[in-house]
């Protein structure tokens, strides 16, 4: 486990395997917060965009989940 200096300013310098192995990359951002005592580093993604993709994945192909809300609307308009 690499022991790391902190500078007179707060400082951390995270060591280049753990940067390569977590997709760390310079300029980039990172969250820091304590859990259980410990400070934890998360990577950030740049673009939020990109870095929330797959969350909300669904199991069903977009284009059949909209051709079933129409048939849904077109069921209620029928009413």
């Amino acid at each position: 486990m690499p022991i790391v200096r902190i500078t007179a300013k707060g400082q951390v310098v995270i060591p280049a395997e753990f940067r390569r192995k977590h997709g760390l990359q310079a300029p980039g951002r990172a969250l820091i917060t304590e859990r259980d005592g410990q400070l934890v580093i998360t990577p950030v993604a740049s673009d939020p965009v990109t870095g929330s993709r797959g969350i909300l994945r669904s199991k069903t192909p977009l284009r059949e989940a909209q051709k079933r809300h129409r048939e849904e609307e077109i069921g209620l308009e029928d009413r």
